[in-house]
């Protein structure tokens, strides 16, 4: 073999070699990225594990940062390799709040990754689709709905008749009053347990209400013994007795200064009554049945309330006069 053709075989094998190491070196080494938060690194490494190239990075992994693919998962050309690393959060919840570890893009992630179920009506601040990022606060507030109903009275109403055949004071229950009766439903809308609305959806009449009516006496006249008409402001009955200017009514003797004198310093006479002013005013005009009038100018230590004493001029038919129940008028 000539010295040429050996130079020529001697190229053609180093070429050979080149060809074949640098083949070699491209088969062993990987171009990849790595996707850090919102960082990308572009790495070129001959590392055959997610793990081998982190570390050859001086990339920390915990425990709770998530990786794709996982750790161990062999390295091939033009791979991306995703850490997302863990960060804390705040979650209140059911009355409880707690730190939680997540790797989650939304606080939707954070949910399902907590087993934490909503209903249609449970609030959620911030909203699902909040990217999340380190301690966050995030609260759920549990919504409840229900329909409770009440009863409840219905007010009756009372008519008033006025009866011009029934005297002015007095009153007739013609027809007793009574309260009906309704069922209101509410929707009570709670959040964690505390009502914060009361809606009323709906109103039935169970029972109607019954009206009163009563007759309310308008007639203010009478006709005395005499055929006078007389107009009255309100008629009672009292219980009356009877009385003399002596000193066994009054214990005063003719000597006494006050002798026969009435409350309103005029003396006594036929047709004088002792009154309580607070019932009947002093000076006013009665109208006694089956007596006739008098006028209320006296008044007496037992004279209260509804009694009258009347006066007379003899001991003796004051006496047989005694007590008895008469009907009045106060004129006007």
């Amino acid at each position: 073999m000539s010295l040429k053709t050996k130079k020529i075989y001697i190229l053609i094998i180093s070429v050979c070699l080149i060809l074949g190491t640098t083949g070699i070196y491209q088969a062993l080494n990987k171009k990849l990225s790595i996707k850090l938060e919102d960082e990308t690194i572009a790495v070129s490494t001959f590392a055959s594990t997610v793990r081998e190239v982190l570390e050859e990075n001086d990339i920390q992994i915990s425990s709770n940062d998530k990786v794709l693919p996982d750790m161990d998962t062999k390295l091939k050309d033009g791979m991306e390799i995703l850490i997302k690393k863990a960060f804390n959060v705040a979650l209140l919840v059911d009355g409880k709040e707690r730190t939680i570890i997540s790797t989650g893009e939304s606080v939707r992630d954070l949910l399902k990754e907590e087993n934490i179920e909503l209903s249609e009506l449970d609030k959620v601040f911030p909203s699902l689709d909040h990217k999340l990022k380190p301690n966050d606060e995030i609260k759920i507030v549990r919504v409840t709905e229900t329909i409770v109903t009440e009863s409840k009275s219905i007010p009756f109403v009372v008519n008033t008749i006025y009866d011009d055949n029934l005297e002015i004071g007095k009153v007739v229950n013609v027809q007793k009053g009574s309260e009906g009766k309704k069922e209101l439903s509410y929707k009570i809308i709670e959040e964690d347990g505390k009502e914060v609305q009361r809606i009323l959806v709906s109103e039935n009449v169970v029972k109607e209400p019954q009206n009163e009516v009563i007759k309310k006496g308008s007639k203010n006249f009478i006709i005395t013994s005499r055929g006078e008409r007389r107009t009255f402001t309100k008629s009672m009955v009292v219980s009356a007795s009877a009385y003399t200017a002596g000193y066994e009514s009054t214990g005063k003797t003719p000597c006494h200064p006050q002798y026969g004198i009435t409350s309103m310093g005029t003396r006594v006479r036929h047709g004088v009554i002792a009154v309580d002013p607070k019932v009947i005013p002093l000076g006013s005009s009665v109208y006694i049945e089956s007596m006739g009038i008098y006028r209320a100018e006296d008044t007496g230590g037992a004279i209260k309330g509804n009694k009258i004493d009347i006066y007379m001029d003899d001991l003796s038919r004051a006496r047989k006069f005694g007590r008895r129940n008469l009907k009045i008028y106060v004129l006007k």
